[in-house]
C-alpha cells in the first residue's frame, strides 16, 4: 500500500513538472506581446535606488528577530506603498514615459488573462508551498512567521483585518509589481535578456521580504510572475496573481492559524 502511494506521487509530481514546464516555454514564446518601451538610465538609476532601499529595510530581518507591528506600523507601511507609486509613476510621466504603454495597462484581452492568471496561480501554488515547507524545516521549527502574518493572528478587529487587506490585496501588488516587474524586469530585460531578469529580479524579489523560510517560496512566486507577464504582456496579469496569492495567504492565515505559523 505505502509502494501504490509513492507510485501515485510520482506520477502526480511528473504531471505537475510536465505541465508546468509547458506553461513556462510557452510564456517565453510570447515575445511579440511584451512591452517594447525603450528604458534609459534615468529610469534604471530610479528603479535601483527604490530596490536598494526595499533591500536595506529588509536586510535586518535575516540577523535579528522579528519586530512584532501593530496598526500603526500596517498603516505608515499602507502609506509608504502609495508614496512609492505616486513617486515612480511621476517620475515616468515627467520622464516622457507612458506608463499605460510601457506596462501594456491597455489590455483588451482580460478574459484570456484571466484565465491565464488562475492557471498559473494553479501552478505555481504546489511549487510555492512545497518549497516554503523546505524552508521551515532548513530553518528550525521555532523560526516566527513574518510579522504581518503573526499581526492577522493576534489582532481580530474589523480596523485591523481590513488594514491587512488593503496592504497585502492591493497596495503591496501595484507598488511591488511595478517596480519588480514593470521596471526592474523591463530593464534586466533590455540589457541582458529574459532568464537574467527573470532570475535577478526573483532574487531581489524575494530579499526585499525579509524572511529566511519564505525566500525559495517567494521565488517561485516571482517566477511565476515574470512568465506571466510575458505571457499576457499586461502588468496587470502579474498585479492580479499577486493579489489573489496574497488573498490567499491571508485566508488561509484566518481559517487555519497554527498551520500558517
Amino acid at each position: 500500500m505505502e509502494s501504490l502511494k509513492i507510485a501515485i506521487l510520482l506520477v502526480l509530481g511528473l504531471v505537475y513538472v510536465r505541465l508546468t514546464s509547458r506553461a513556462a516555454r510557452s510564456a517565453l514564446l510570447q515575445g511579440p506581446f511584451f512591452p517594447s518601451h525603450t528604458w534609459r538610465w534615468p529610469e534604471t538609476l530610479l528603479t535601483t535606488g527604490v530596490v536598494v532601499f526595499f533591500l536595506l529595510m529588509a536586510i535586518p530581518s535575516f540577523t535579528a528577530p522579528p519586530v512584532r507591528i501593530d496598526l500603526k506600523a500596517v498603516e505608515s507601511a499602507l502609506g509608504l506603498y502609495g508614496s512609492i507609486i505616486l513617486f515612480v509613476v511621476g517620475f515616468l510621466v515627467f520622464r516622457n514615459v507612458n506608463p499605460i504603454e510601457a506596462f501594456g495597462l491597455r489590455w483588451r484581452s482580460w478574459p484570456q488573462g484571466i484565465v491565464a492568471v488562475t492557471i498559473t496561480l494553479a501552478l505555481v501554488l504546489p511549487a510555492i508551498y512545497a518549497a516554503q515547507w523546505v524552508g521551515y524545516f532548513l530553518c528550525g521549527p521555532e523560526t516566527d512567521p513574518q510579522p504581518i502574518v503573526s499581526f492577522l493572528i493576534e489582532h481580530q478587529s474589523l480596523r485591523d483585518r481590513l488594514s491587512v487587506v488593503l496592504i497585502a490585496v492591493v497596495a503591496a501588488p501595484l507598488a511591488e509589481e511595478l517596480i519588480f516587474r514593470g521596471c526592474l524586469y523591463g530593464i534586466l530585460r533590455q540589457i541582458g535578456g529574459r532568464l537574467l531578469a527573470i532570475a535577478v529580479s526573483s532574487l531581489l524579489f524575494a530579499l526585499i521580504h525579509g524572511h529566511a523560510p519564505s525566500l525559495a517560496g517567494l521565488m517561485i512566486l516571482s517566477v511565476g510572475l515574470s512568465l506571466l507577464y510575458e505571457k499576457t504582456g499586461s502588468l496587470w496579469a502579474p498585479i492580479l496573481l499577486h493579489a489573489a496569492f496574497n488573498g490567499l495567504s491571508i485566508y488561509g492565515t484566518l481559517q487555519w492559524p497554527d498551520l500558517m505559523k
